[in-house]
């Protein structure tokens, strides 16, 4: 039976590859239903497909690597994804005044910024909750 840190691994990693292949793939999922921005595929590659493939990386190296929370690579990758989020949200708040203005639609705006939000709490959340109690039997 698996241990709760090897769950705990687990379910997280799973959690941040989830998000992160959201915000890779919004900008092409958001036209398919027809959310499009007038922007670059250049620009977007740079919003969300290299935030989104760094926060897959740290996402893997959490489930190939984790240790127990509270250690480095816990920490690390809690880091990589407030950053990334944050990377994500602060690229994407201009389309607000965009909407605002009508130059862009709201639409469009609140789905290319619905990735970001969720990835910097969920990295705030894990930086902010330090070891496991199960760490103290470890140790």
């Amino acid at each position: 039976m698996p241990s709760m840190q090897a769950l705990s691994q687990v379910r997280w990693s799973t959690a941040l590859a989830g998000l992160a292949v959201w915000a890779t793939t919004v900008p092409w999922l958001a036209e398919a239903v027809g959310l499009e921005l007038d922007v670059s595929p250049r620009l977007e590659i740079v919003d969300h497909v290299i935030p989104g493939v760094v926060m897959l990386a740290a996402a893997a190296l959490l489930a190939a690597r984790g240790g127990p929370r509270g250690s480095l690579v816990w920490l690390g990758v809690a880091a990589i994804a407030f950053l990334t989020g944050f990377w994500i949200t602060a690229t994407h708040v201009p389309l607000i005044p965009d909407a605002l203005d009508g130059a862009a639609p709201w639409g469009a705006a609140l789905v290319h910024l619905s990735t970001g939000p969720p990835i910097m709490l969920l990295g705030l959340w894990l930086l902010l909750r330090g070891p496991s109690s199960d760490n103290a039997a470890h140790t």
